[in-house]
Order: C-alpha cells, then sequence, then structure tokens
C-alpha cells in the first residue's frame, strides 16, 4: 500500500521571525565588524598622522648651527646609532643649565639590543679646546654661555652646549655620539603618568623634598608601581629629610635611571591602545627635542618595536669619589669603550686621542678614613706625589690630614652652591656632593606617596 509523500509544512510566522532574526544578527555583526574596522582604520590614520606632527616638531633641533646645512638623514637598517639621553631641569625658578642626567647609548638593530652607561654628573672631563679640567654636568652650560656671548657681540655661532657636550663625551668613550635626545623633568613625569606609571623596586625607604618648599614624599622600600611624581623622585633623590646617613649618592641615581628607563621600555611595548599612544606622542611634543630626523625614529621604532628590559646592557663605571670628581677605574673605562665601540657596527668614525681625565689608578687611590685622634695627630706633611703618565691627565692628589678630631674627613661644598647661615657646609669626602646642603625646616608635615598624612 502506498502511502502519500509528506508534503513539507509551510514556514509559519515564527519560523519565518526566526530565520530573519538570523540573518539579522548576521547583518548586525557584519555591519558592526564593518563599522569597528573603519573606527580602527581612522583611528591607526589619526595616529599616524598625530606621529608625523609630533615628529616634526620632537625633530625641530634647537641646537642646530646657523651654518650647518639642513640634511634629512635616512634610517639604515644595518647601521647603529649612538646618542646621548640628556635629561634637564627646566622648571621655573628651579631649573638651570646643568645636566641632571646624561645616558650614551647605542642601538644596534642587527641585535637589536641597547647597550648604555649612566655617567655621574661630578665626572672629570676635558673639553676639546677648552681650558682646564669640568664636571660632565657643566659642560652643556658652558657651551650654552659660549653661544650666548657669540650672539652678544655679534659674531658667528660656531658652538653651543649641545655640541660642546658630544665632543667631550667623544673625547672621553671614543666613539662618535651622533646624535641627542633631550627631556625636560615635566616631559618625564607626564610620559609615566601617561602610560599608567612604572613598576620598580624601590631599594630602601627614601624621605624627601619636592620642589615646593616645605612639602615632603615618603616612598617605602618595595616592588611597587611609580607615578610620574614619585618616579622623579626616585631616580633624583639626595638629600633625605631623615639626615646624612639616608642620602643617596651620585652612583645611586645612576642606578635608579637605568632601572627606571628599564622599566619605562617594558611599559610602553606593553601598551595596547591608540588613545595611550596619541596622548605620549602628544606629551613628547612638548618635552623631548632630538637631532634624530623621523626616518630614523620610525626605522628604531619598527626595529626595535619588541625591544625588552633583557635587550638592554646596562655597562658598569665604577665610579668613585675622589673630591671634587667623580672618578672611573682604568679597567672600567677600558671596558666601557670597548663595549660601546663593538656595538657602533657600520660606523667609519676613527677616534681622536682620547682623553683620559675621568680615569683614576685604583692602585694609587685608598677611601678615605677617619683622621688620628687629637693626641695621635701628626705634623702636617707634604702631600704625596703621584706619578703620571704621560697618555693621561693628572691625577687629583688628596692633601695630607691635618684634622684634630674623630668627625669623618670633609670638604668644602661646591663652587656653585651657598649654604645658609647656620647649616652645616661639609659632607663626606667619600661621597659627591648633594644638590642641596640641607633641607629647610618642613613647613608641612611628611605625607606618604598618595599625599596622605
Amino acid at each position: 500500500m502506498q502511502t502519500r509523500k509528506e508534503r513539507t509544512p509551510a514556514p509559519t510566522t515564527k519560523t519565518r521571525q526566526k530565520k530573519r532574526g538570523k540573518r539579522g544578527k548576521k547583518w548586525y555583526l557584519l555591519l558592526a565588524s564593518s563599522l569597528f574596522l573603519c573606527l580602527l582604520i581612522v583611528g591607526v590614520g589619526f595616529a599616524l598622522s598625530q606621529m608625523d606632527k609630533t615628529l616634526q616638531v620632537v625633530t625641530e633641533d634647537p641646537y642646530k648651527l646657523p651654518e650647518q646645512p639642513v640634511v634629512t638623514v635616512p634610517y639604515e637598517e644595518k647601521k647603529a646609532i649612538s646618542f646621548v639621553i640628556v635629561g634637564v631641569d627646566t622648571r621655573k625658578n628651579i631649573g638651570m643649565l646643568n645636566t641632571d642626567v646624561l645616558v650614551v647609548a647605542v642601538a644596534n638593530p642587527v641585535t637589536q639590543q641597547l647597550t648604555m652607561v649612566s655617567l655621574p654628573r661630578d665626572t672629570r672631563v676635558e673639553i676639546p679646546g677648552y681650558p682646564g679640567y669640568h664636571k660632565v654636568n657643566e659642560v652643556f652650560a658652558l657651551g650654552e654661555n659660549k653661544r650666548k656671548e657669540a650672539e652678544i657681540n655679534k659674531q658667528p655661532v660656531t658652538e653651543n652646549g649641545m655640541t660642546f657636550l658630544k665632543k667631550t663625551l667623544e673625547h672621553m668613550l671614543g666613539i662618535p655620539i651622533e646624535h641627542y635626545v633631550q627631556l625636560d623633568f615635566e616631559g618625564f613625569t607626564a610620559v609615566i603618568d601617561n602610560i599608567g606609571g612604572v613598576k620598580v623596586d624601590v631599594d630602601r625607604d627614601l624621605v624627601y623634598e619636592l620642589p615646593k618648599e616645605g612639602v615632603y614624599r615618603n616612598l617605602k622600600k618595595g616592588t611597587q608601581v611609580l607615578n610620574g611624581e614619585q618616579a622623579l623622585g626616585f631616580v633624583r633623590h639626595r638629600i633625605d629629610r631623615r639626615g646624612e646617613a639616608y642620602n643617596s649618592s651620585d652612583f645611586d641615581r645612576n642606578r635608579r635611571q637605568q632601572q627606571v628607563i628599564r622599566a619605562v621600555v617594558d611599559k610602553v611595548v606593553s601598551i595596547d591602545g591608540i588613545s595611550k599612544l596619541t596622548t605620549i606622542l602628544d606629551t613628547m611634543s612638548k618635552h623631548v627635542r632630538t637631532d634624530l630626523s623621523p626616518d630614523q625614529i620610525k626605522g628604531l621604532a619598527l626595529d626595535f618595536a619588541t625591544i625588552s628590559s633583557d635587550k638592554m646592557v646596562s655597562l658598569d663605571n665604577g665610579a668613585v669619589w675622589k673630591s671634587p670628581y667623580s672618578l672611573w677605574p682604568q679597567k672600567n673605562m677600558r671596558d666601557v669603550r670597548e663595549a660601546l665601540k663593538a656595538e657602533m657596527v657600520g660606523s667609519t668614525w676613527t677616534a681622536k686621542k682620547l682623553s683620559d681625565a675621568a680615569i683614576v689608578e685604583l692602585a694609587q687611590w685608598e677611601p678615605p678614613s677617619k683622621p688620628k685622634a687629637a693626641s695621635q695627630a701628626s705634623a702636617p706633611t707634604t702631600p704625596k706625589k703621584e706619578p703620571v703618565n704621560q697618555n693621561q691627565s693628572p691625577p687629583v692628589t688628596q692633601p695630607a690630614d691635618t684634622s684634630q678630631s674623630e668627625a669623618p674627613i670633609l670638604s668644602p661644598p661646591p663652587d656653585d652652591q651657598t649654604a645658609p647661615d647656620g647649616v652645616d657646609q661639609s659632607f663626606p669626602a667619600d661621597q659627591p656632593p648633594p644638590d642641596i646642603l640641607a633641607p629647610p625646616a618642613p613647613t608641612e608635615e611628611i605625607v606618604d606617596q598618595a599625599g596622605q598624612g
């Protein structure tokens, strides 16, 4: 017996609505995806446009000499780039022309490695064509004074702060200092705030004064995320509110500077989001200047897009304090020079005679020690002369000890600082001098990181 072929029932209203609903969802998802893609393209386009605008501002070199031709330098993928990172305090009523942060770095695109060395601010150097010894942090100021003097006398400007600094570092380290990146402290704090802070290991409790007189901050020891203000206080800490025993040396600052640089690099690489990128670029345009070309910056950004702190090598300067300078052991200087030179792939630059003004022979150097008691003190003696290497600048000699007490050996304050009346104007001879000889009496309570009493 044959059965009738079952016919498919006609779709009901609910079935038709369900199909239309599925198609509607597909169209909605397609429309949303297309809209997101359009927004992404517009956002990326805006970011790239913003980047181009920022690069045009950032690369407006204020230290280009009047007679220096304008040259657009292309990026070479197989050639290393050397530069000096210069931190300058430009805040009103606080800033000065002395450079507070100096880091020489070589970016090697072949190995995608960044090799850097920090220079203590009191490192003794010689400026080519300029008499005498100088502290490296005053070289920039001397060059700017040279420029201003020429402008006042209506003479050709042949030198400025950055040309002085580059020549001095080349003379010291034996590699070409091809470029500079200058950042002021306001930009430093703003960039760190824009990226949401940086995670660092604070080595010990720090109590320091802010630029606002009498306002103090308290950083506790341990790993934590620092905002811009805290990070600046961390890298610049010298005078501690609790007393001399808690002060930081210039060598501590060098170590902290590189620690924060590493933390910033790791954080920037991990950032996603166009809004943050454009905000950072906007901040950079206001606070960063460089003589790198826009093409070089873009090339470095692409080649080092995935760099992490693991690919950043910090060279040890081994600096010691020998009043009134920081000096480097000969072996450390040699190792730093060789390491930087090895990273300069593709460079044909030949070093001229190097200056050894920053070198100290450790065999001839003894750390300061406590003087004898008054009953044991001997009569003043003639300072011992140290042998002079003909290829090396004469080392600094220490005068004989004529102290009559058990107090630590003390050095006079720096020439460019004057202590208030009633303030102890001395500091231990085995440490670089502080920025401020003594903090004023607090007018507000010491506060913690969040600004709470």
